[in-house]
């Protein structure tokens, strides 16, 4: 007999997974959202166990790191851990007990991984993870990766960075490449505080990757973008992407796939909302639900 422990991945990419979740502000109880760099954030995780026997003093550790695709330990930062009594089918949501505050640097655009670890689980990791382990959520069910962030729709370019990362005994060439479309589960969209949108029914997007930061007013850049990274080291890359407004509740997605010899290793998911439409929003429910307007 022996526990299975599960952090769900995201579909159809694993690293959009709804197990972890940021709530933004000073309240853990508080809604689910994107993160707000500079200020306190609470991370929570969603772990499950489907084996038949209890898992007693689960450990669930909290990681951030740059926006990447593919990550090892080393390369990101761990934040803090959650504890949770696991019987045998039993699921629970876990706080970090340590707050985050995202760097403003990346403007909060930080990936997440959460890591179980627990007695009697069937398929245990190293505990704790060597330097250099690969976080690999493919591989390991205990491993999950959020790696989704929402951006403003801007006529004006926005430039993003992404870090590609080698291992450290091993350089690797890969390729960048821009997926524009398709649609989110509810259950995600959730957690960043998009409860019930739907994808925008035309791609208002213009995007290109680069090696280097482009001015204002340059072209976008490339669809497609190879780099080579030696072993140990990582490498900038650029998204320059524009929006035009997009209708209420409706978003429009673009992920950057980065991919080796034709295979997805990772990847990032951008969701481009309108803030004006949700702001207006927002003052409508607020209006609709005015105290003067209630009946006595």
């Amino acid at each position: 007999m022996s526990a299975h422990l599960i952090i769900e991945d995201g579909q159809p990419w694993w690293w959009d997974s709804a197990d972890i979740w940021v709530v933004p502000g000073n309240d853990p109880n508080g809604p689910p959202g994107a993160p707000i760099a500079g200020t306190t954030n609470y991370l929570w995780g969603r772990v499950h166990n489907t084996g038949n026997s209890a898992s007693n003093g689960v450990r669930v550790d909290f990681y951030w790191a740059d926006p990447s695709g593919q990550i090892a330990v080393g390369a990101a930062t761990q934040i803090g851990s959650a504890f949770a009594d696991l019987p045998p089918g039993a699921t629970q949501e876990v706080l970090c007990l340590v707050p985050w505050i995202p760097v403003i640097v990346n403007g909060g655009h930080e990936c997440l991984l959460a890591v179980a670890h627990g007695p009697g689980d069937i398929n245990p990791l190293p505990d704790p993870l060597p330097n250099g382990y690969p976080f690999q959520p493919t591989l390991h069910e205990q491993i999950a990766q959020r790696n989704v962030t929402v951006v403003l729709a801007a006529r004006r370019a926005q430039l993003l960075a992404i870090t590609v990362a080698a291992l450290p005994r091993a350089g690797k060439k890969v390729e960048l490449q821009l997926d524009y479309g398709g649609e989110l589960p509810a259950r995600l969209l959730a957690t960043v505080g998009l409860d019930r949108w739907q994808p925008a029914k035309e791609i208002r997007l213009e995007a290109g990757l680069a090696r280097t930061p482009h001015c204002n007013g340059d072209g976008p850049g490339e669809q497609k973008l190879t780099l080579e990274v030696p072993r140990g080291q990582a490498l900038a890359a650029y998204l320059n992407l524009r929006a035009d407004a997009l209708p209420a509740r409706q978003y429009a997605l673009l992920r950057v796939l980065e991919t080796q010899d034709g295979k997805v290793m990772g990847g990032i998911t951008y969701i481009v909302i309108d803030l004006d439409n949700k702001e207006q929003e927002h003052e409508q429910g607020q209006e609709q639900h005015s105290p003067e307007e209630q009946p006595s």
